[in-house]
């Protein structure tokens, strides 16, 4: 054993080294994307150097910037929100219905599970529990818009709600069609207990109630 020893050793030792490159080596990885990435800046830069400014020069010489300034009366928000939009195009409502809330805009179609007591098609219905209206860069909010101040306001013992406050209708007004009364496809469940000889077939369709949503309207400003 020692011998083989002193053989193994001998060949590593007697090993000619490798002889230096003569050739220079290749640039690295990372040499070479800081230039292949000034190249290519400085092209893309050439490329759109003929283009005009995306930002005018008027807009960009101007140092002071002012944000729209928040209303400060009903009527006034009132105002801002019919200089931006219609009651049939840039509008919105967030709204309470059917102890869930929901983003109406004017022609939605809104499905929801079938509403009790059952109305015939072409009925129309008001919207009583609005939390907001609004338009691009206004709004009218109520504290139960918010959704920490709306889970404070529930009841998790019983599921429901103590207090709700909503946008009155003097302020804003949206109503509802009934377009039609829809059921899912047959669905069928079957219950069974090992060894006991209990099996059981369950069917159910579930019902909705289509929606259309109307124009919103809002109070005359003072």
């Amino acid at each position: 054993m020692p011998a083989f020893a002193r053989l193994s050793v001998r060949g590593l030792q007697t090993t000619a080294p490798l002889p230096p490159p003569t050739t220079p080596l290749p640039p690295s990885d990372g040499q070479a994307s800081v230039a292949s990435t000034s190249s290519s800046a400085s092209a893309s830069a050439a490329a759109i150097a003929h283009l005009p400014p995306i930002v005018p020069s008027s807009v960009a010489s101007s140092s002071s910037f002012s944000l729209p300034v928040a209303p400060s009366s009903t009527s006034s928000a009132i105002q801002h929100l019919e200089s931006q939009s219609t009651p049939s195009a840039g509008r919105y409502v967030l709204a309470r219905l059917h102890a869930r809330t929901y983003l109406l805009h004017p022609r939605d179609i809104l499905t929801l599970p079938t509403l009790k007591p059952m109305q015939p098609p072409g009925t129309t219905l008001s919207l009583t529990k609005i939390l907001e209206v609004g338009s691009r860069d206004y709004a009218i909010r109520s504290p139960a818009a918010s959704p920490n101040l709306h889970k404070r306001g529930l009841d998790w013992k019983e599921k429901k709600l103590l207090k709700l406050e909503s946008i009155p209708s003097e302020i804003v007004r949206c109503e509802l069609t009934v377009l039609e009364h829809t059921k899912d496809p047959l669905i069928k469940v079957d219950k069974k207990k090992r060894r006991k000889g209990y099996k059981k077939t369950i069917q159910h369709k579930q019902g909705y109630t289509r929606l259309r949503v109307g124009d919103i309207h809002l109070a005359q400003a003072e």
